[in-house]
């Protein structure tokens, strides 16, 4: 299975959410500055060891929030986690 790789456009852009793990692995919530022209706005990246975690792109804040959400209970399977936290890049 091929996983989504990230365009660069995503690591220039503001950091929403984050969740790090004691394993060193991370899944991070971030909006895009600017959207394409396709709709997409936000961004899930990830780095933990579950197979049913990927990264991905999103149109709407409320559905990249969902995917966030349900990463981070996969990730908890996989390790503890150790930091949750919303920034104020909203």
């Amino acid at each position: 299975m091929s996983y989504p790789i990230l365009p660069r456009r995503v690591f220039n852009s503001p950091l929403i959410e984050y969740a790090n793990f004691q394993d060193g692995s991370h899944i991070n919530l971030i909006r895009l500055i600017k959207p394409y022209a396709n709709g997409q706005a936000y961004a899930v990246h990830e780095t933990t060891k579950s197979a049913f975690c990927s990264n991905g792109m999103f149109k709407t804040y409320r559905r990249a929030k969902e995917k966030f959400n349900l990463m981070v209970e996969n990730g908890k399977r996989e390790s503890i986690l150790i930091e949750h936290k919303t920034t104020c890049n909203f």
